[in-house]
């Protein structure tokens, strides 16, 4: 009889380890079978092309006297699930697909949509959602934040040097007055191309000015408020107005030919 106890605790104790190991595996190594990018089709031979960002946790906004007051206090955020951003910003090609019209001021298949207020922004990605069968928004501005840092705590991704910011983006003093193709830049190192420059980009969040202190898992933003927050400077803006914790906003019906937007698409 102890010896019938002894084996069925045994085969009962094989059981716990190989379940514990079931969600071990799920927990920490599902994000390692998750394709590093997706060339998510739009239309037909137009494709949107969209890169991995690991959940993890950095430091959101700037150090005391860094930057602008609305950029602190510097706190802890936490990104609890990966999700992908695009790439590249939107293409006026991209939008024309989905929405029928080209509102930019410059055109050119390859050059960034602008002239999109926040609310036509929201009917874009959600057509594109019904269109694609996947869930795809504007990003929060913590995730836009966490992903044009990857993982750096510097003024921009690729140092505090102000003079390599035209390596990444097209700003007041390279770009000639106009938005530029995509992609034509040097990415970030998590690779996503134009975080700095060319359009500033439109995020899903209300304002809030300040940040609140509190350390916070997956903000999403003041419940309401009267402008949205953009985020990564424009083809007219100073390097300083570019850099990684810097924020802007506007009414969600203006519209100007500085801004665009970049799509997140959430796993399910």
């Amino acid at each position: 009889m102890r010896i019938k106890k002894r084996v069925l605790f045994a085969i009962l104790l094989l059981l716990a380890v190989f379940a514990a190991f079931i969600v071990y595996s799920y927990n920490h190594l599902s994000k390692d079978v998750l394709p590093k990018e997706i060339n998510l089709e739009i239309s037909d031979g137009v494709t949107m092309e969209f890169v991995l960002i690991d959940s993890g946790c950095f430091a959101m906004g700037s150090f005391e006297g860094e930057g602008d007051a609305d950029e602190t206090p510097r706190h802890k955020v936490a990104v609890s699930k990966p999700f992908y951003l695009g790439k590249y910003e939107v293409t006026q090609r991209q939008w024309e697909v989905i929405m029928g019209e080209n509102p930019s001021d410059w055109k050119g298949n390859e050059y960034p949509v602008d002239t999109v207020s926040y609310n036509d922004c929201i009917v874009f990605t959600e057509k594109l959602s019904q269109i694609t069968g996947k869930e795809i928004s504007l990003p929060t501005e913590s995730q836009w934040e966490y992903a044009c840092r990857a993982d750096t705590i510097t003024k921009w991704s690729f140092g505090n040097k102000e003079e390599d910011i035209t390596k990444y983006g097209w700003i007041d003093i390279n770009s000639k007055g106009t938005t530029h193709p995509v992609g034509l830049k040097q990415p970030n190192k998590w690779g996503l191309y134009d975080m700095y420059g060319n359009i500033s980009e439109w995020c899903i969040d209300w304002y809030q000015n300040p940040y609140s202190a509190e350390n916070v898992t997956d903000p999403t933003g003041p419940l309401e408020g009267d402008s949205r927050v953009i985020r990564g400077g424009a083809w007219g803006d100073f390097p300083e107005n570019t850099r990684s914790a810097y924020r802007n906003a506007m009414g969600e019906e203006i519209e100007n030919n500085g801004t665009g937007l970049r799509c997140a698409l959430y796993l399910d």
